[in-house]
C-alpha cells in the first residue's frame, strides 16, 4: 500500500474510508425525510461550479456526505474516455470531514492538488493500487482540484464544505429530478410513455432484455428505473429478438459484453453513484432500444414507493387542517348531535311536583284504554331533518377533501 501524504492540516489515513453502505443508506433516508419537511432546499442547492465540470463527462450532480466523519473519492475511477476521473466528481461535506483520496491503480499515475491557492497537495504522481491521500476540511468553501497529468482530459474534482446534514450517513444525498430530462434520448422508443418506474428502497431490480417494443423484441422493460444508491440493477434475457448486450452511451460503467441470445442470461451492476446512466443494445441502437437507469431520488424528496408502479414519490401537499379537519368532523357529527338531543329531552319537572326536600311526586295515572298514538315529541321532523341536512353537509365535506388529495395531492385514495 502507497503511504499517504500529509500536510499542517492533512491527516495520515491508514487505509481506504468504509465506503457508505445500502443499509445505512436506507436507515438515513429517515432523516433525510425530516429534513426536507423543516425546508432544507436552500443549504442542499447545487452549487455554482462556474463550467468547472463542463469537459467532466462523468459529473452528474454533487452527492451529499454531509454528516459522516470520513468520506471516500476514488482516483482513477472510470471516467473521460478511460481511467481518468475522481468518483463521485463532485461531493459535500460537514466542516471537519476527513476527506480520503484512495487511488485505484488504473489509469496511471494520478495525484490531487489544488486549483489555485487551495490546501490539497498528495505530491508527485502515483500508480500505484491502494495509495491514499486525506485532508481534513475544517472551513466552509469551494475547494477545486485536479490531477495535473490529467488536466487535460477532465479529471477535475470539487469538494464542497456546508453545515448541515448530521444523519449520519447518506440521507442527504441529491438525486435527479422527479421528472428528469432525458433530452430525447427516448424519442425512438416504443416502449416509453413518458413515465421513470420507481423502484427506490430495492435491494435488487430486474430489467427485462428483449422485451416486446420497437417493432419487435427490441427493448428494454422498464426502459427508464429509478432506483436507490447501492441497488443491484440485473438485466435478463429473455431469448426473443437475436442477440442483445447492455453498453454505456458513452463513458458510462455498462459493458455486458458481446451480444448474447440465449434466454436465462443475467447481466448485472451495483450503482453507487446518483446520477443519469444511459444505455443501448449495440446491434439494435437504430431500431430504438434504449434505456436509462436514474439512481436516487429528487433533491427535497423523500424517496420511492419501495417497489411502486409508476409514481416517483407521491406526496400530498396542502395545509394540515385541510385533512385533519373533515376527519374530526365526520367522527364527532354523530355524538355532538346525540348530545344536543339528550339534552333538548331533558325537562325540569314544574314546581308543584318537587317536595320541599326535593323529591318529585309521582302521582299514577288514570286507567285509560290502552291507545297508541304518535306525538309530535315522539316524531321530530325537525330533528330529522337536521340530521339528514348534517350528513348531506358531511359527504360533501368529505368529496372535497377527496378531491384536494387525489388531483391536488396526487396521492390516490380511492381503489
Amino acid at each position: 500500500m502507497g503511504q499517504a501524504r500529509t500536510d499542517s492540516e492533512t491527516t495520515r489515513s491508514d487505509g481506504p474510508a468504509t465506503t457508505l453502505g445500502r443499509r445505512q443508506f436506507l436507515g438515513s433516508a429517515v432523516g433525510a425525510a425530516a429534513l426536507s419537511a423543516v425546508g432544507t432546499a436552500t443549504a442542499q442547492s447545487e452549487p455554482d461550479y462556474g463550467g468547472w465540470f463542463d469537459d467532466v463527462s462523468n459529473y452528474d450532480g454533487t452527492v451529499d456526505r454531509r454528516g459522516q466523519d470520513t468520506v471516500e473519492i476514488t482516483v482513477g475511477a472510470e471516467g473521460n474516455n478511460g481511467a481518468f476521473a475522481f468518483a463521485p466528481a463532485a461531493v459535500m461535506v460537514s466542516p471537519g470531514t476527513e476527506v480520503v483520496w484512495t487511488w485505484t491503480g488504473e489509469g496511471g499515475g494520478h495525484n490531487v492538488v489544488s486549483d489555485g491557492d487551495g490546501p490539497l497537495d498528495s505530491g508527485d504522481p502515483v500508480a500505484e493500487s491502494g495509495t491514499t491521500y486525506s485532508h481534513t476540511f475544517e472551513n466552509e468553501g469551494l475547494f477545486k482540484y485536479v490531477c495535473e497529468p490529467h488536466l487535460s482530459l477532465g479529471m477535475k474534482g470539487a469538494v464542497v464544505v456546508r453545515p448541515g446534514g448530521g444523519g449520519g450517513g447518506d440521507g442527504g444525498q441529491q438525486g435527479p429530478p422527479a421528472n428528469p430530462d432525458y433530452g430525447g434520448w427516448f424519442d425512438d422508443v416504443s416502449n416509453y410513455d413518458g413515465e421513470t418506474v420507481d423502484r427506490t428502497g430495492q435491494d435488487t431490480v430486474e430489467v427485462t432484455v428483449g422485451a416486446a417494443g420497437n417493432n419487435g423484441a427490441f427493448a428494454f422493460d422498464p426502459p427508464a428505473v429509478r432506483v436507490s444508491p447501492g441497488t443491484e440493477v440485473v438485466w435478463t434475457w429473455n431469448g426473443e429478438g437475436g442477440g442483445h448486450n447492455v453498453v454505456s452511451d458513452g463513458d458510462g460503467p455498462l459493458d455486458s459484453g458481446d451480444p448474447v441470445a440465449e434466454s436465462g442470461t443475467t447481466y448485472s451492476y451495483t450503482f453507487e453513484e446518483t446520477g443519469i446512466y444511459k444505455y443501448v443494445c449495440e446491434p439494435h441502437l437504430s431500431l430504438g432500444m434504449k434505456g436509462a437507469v436514474v439512481v436516487g431520488g429528487p433533491p427535497g424528496g423523500s424517496g420511492g414507493d419501495g417497489g411502486g408502479g409508476g409514481r416517483t414519490g407521491s406526496q400530498v401537499s396542502g395545509p394540515t387542517w385541510l385533512f385533519t379537519a373533515p376527519v374530526a368532523f365526520a367522527f364527532f357529527t354523530p355524538l355532538l348531535y346525540a348530545a344536543a338531543m339528550r339534552r333538548r329531552r331533558q325537562t325540569t319537572p314544574p314546581a308543584e311536583m318537587v317536595d320541599a326536600d326535593g323529591t318529585v311526586r309521582v302521582e299514577e295515572a288514570a286507567a285509560t284504554d290502552p291507545e297508541t298514538e304518535l306525538g309530535h315529541e315522539e316524531f321530530d321532523p325537525t330533528g330529522t331533518a337536521a340530521l339528514i341536512a348534517f350528513y348531506f353537509v358531511l359527504i360533501a365535506l368529505l368529496w372535497v377533501f377527496m378531491y384536494f388529495v387525489e388531483f391536488l395531492g396526487r396521492v390516490s385514495v380511492i381503489g
